[in-house]
């Protein structure tokens, strides 16, 4: 009976706490934050009070539903993946990219380009009258190895192989061809003959070199070794280090044991908030790959542990492109075919270039730009589906890019840009995988709910900068 009476006497004690802190609270005026309705759908509760203790806790007063914890059992990828992934494009393609598993939160990468192909002649040759060779002025002292042949683009050969001179009406004439032989010990420069240059009367060859303007475009080919060689020019490319920080993400999911419990009127269960909650970590995770900054930082707020901020991959681009052509009469900018010819032009060829595919992700301004164009050749056609995404394709001469459009792009003020990235060197490194972690808040009488804590500590790079682009459509010239 004294037990009975003991247990009666805490359950009133507790009884009477509680309508003292309710009438506390009352007369302070803080009962309950009203909550605010989300664009789309759906209202979010930023907290009962101002400390914000409560904030983002599924109520029952707030009108959540009732709870199920099953939602991440098992194949707990393959359901994030499929959780609205049109949104946030660039976390979706990560996670059917390359992706690597790392055990620190710094990941050290190596970025290699390839040894470019073409240079320019730095100045003028003069017509070689005599000697086995000359220097070759370039402004690449280091592209041409031992062997490598040239090609002197707009350059014609002099002699064909009989040493007989080329018809001077012939449109078909080769270009001028040089063979490297040497390096100029003085110049660093490379030392070369001609392959079909003008006849040297002492050795019966077309090896003298004519005269080649300055500027002149030089192209790299292929090796021409001698028969009995079995060494030639050597080639060393060495990569280049960086390093990029995962970010430990994280998000936080709760519902009141009374809001489990009680009726309601729609199927809103746990699980249903769970995958709300991983949206909206997406969401923000998206926001941060592109856009965040590499920092490691120790704040009082912390007690001086330390945090780590992933860059942005929008920042890792190689290339800026400006597309279209500013039109003052429609007061915006106009891509025309001639327009898009270039642009895929810079995004396809070049040193690093990558591969024949690129995917757009662009904002609104750019995406009703590009799909303005009338041209049957040019305009987007066909729908791809790939990653679980949807894109518009269109095959230009140098490559396929697929487009869609990124909501985040224009919340980010960036409706008018675009960007361009080769999928292929799109890299994800995981630290701690995205996993789920139930929190016995009520055993460990902290709040009477049910709670889950979503994480993944990750971070996304770019290899080969120069296979991605950052693009902006063209602006009106400044007065």
């Amino acid at each position: 009976m004294k037990e009975k009476l003991t247990k009666l006497g805490r359950y009133m004690f507790g009884l009477i706490l509680t309508l003292v802190a309710f009438t506390a609270g009352a007369s302070s005026g803080v009962i309950l934050a009203a909550a605010s309705d989300l664009p789309d759908a759906g209202r979010i509760n930023s907290g009962a009070d101002g400390s914000g203790d409560n904030g983002g806790i599924a109520t029952e007063s707030q009108g959540r539903a009732d709870g199920d914890a099953g939602f991440y059992m098992s194949d707990v990828d393959q359901r994030i993946v499929k959780i609205r992934p049109m949104a946030t494009p660039v976390d979706q393609i990560s996670r059917y990219a390359r992706n690597e598993k790392t055990d620190a939160m710094e990941v050290t990468f190596y970025s290699v380009g390839t040894r470019p192909t073409s240079c320019k002649l730095s100045t003028e040759v003069h017509a070689q009258t005599s000697g086995a060779s000359i220097s070759l002025p370039v402004d690449d002292v280091n592209m041409f190895t031992l062997d490598d042949t040239i090609r002197v683009v707009g350059v014609k050969g002099v002699t064909n192989e009989k040493g007989v001179a080329y018809p001077t009406d012939d449109e078909n004439v080769p270009d001028l061809v040089l063979c490297v032989c040497g390096k100029n010990s003085d110049s660093n420069l490379p030392t070369v003959y001609a392959v079909n240059g003008k006849l040297d009367a002492n050795t019966n060859q077309s090896t003298l070199v004519p005269a080649i303007p300055a500027g002149t475009t030089l192209i790299r080919m292929g090796k021409a070794c001698g028969e009995l060689d079995v060494q030639t020019g050597r080639f060393n490319n060495i990569p280049t280090k960086e390093t990029q920080y995962c970010q430990n993400f994280m998000i936080q999911v709760e519902q009141s044991t009374f809001d489990k419990i009680a009726k309601k009127e729609v199927d809103w269960t746990f699980s249903d908030i769970e995958e709300d909650g991983v949206y909206d970590m997406r969401l923000s995770q998206e926001n941060t790959y592109l856009f965040g900054v590499k920092r490691r930082i120790n704040h009082v707020s912390k007690n001086g542990m330390e945090t780590w901020f992933t860059g942005g991959i929008w920042y890792m681009a190689g290339k800026d492109i400006e597309v279209g052509s500013w039109d003052d009469t429609k007061k915006c900018a106009v891509i025309t075919d001639d327009n898009l010819v270039d642009i895929t032009k810079k995004l396809f060829v070049g040193d690093g270039a990558g591969n024949k595919r690129k995917v757009l992700l662009c904002g609104s301004d750019m995406l009703s730009a590009f799909s303005k164009i009338k041209s049957e050749k040019f305009r987007l056609k066909d729908t791809v589906e790939v990653w679980n995404l949807k894109f518009k394709s269109w095959d230009t001469d140098f490559g396929e890019v697929l487009t869609i459009h990124h909501e985040l792009m224009d919340e980010n003020g960036m409706s008018d840009c675009g960007f361009a990235i080769d999928p292929e060197y799109l890299v994800k490194k995981t630290h701690i995988s995205w996993g789920r972690n139930v929190l016995d808040l009520k055993t460990a009488g902290v709040r009477n709910t049910n709670a889950v804590v979503i994480q993944e500590v990750a971070c996304l790079y770019l290899r080969c900068p120069n296979a991605h682009a950052r693009m902006r459509l063209a602006k009106a010239p400044t007065p």
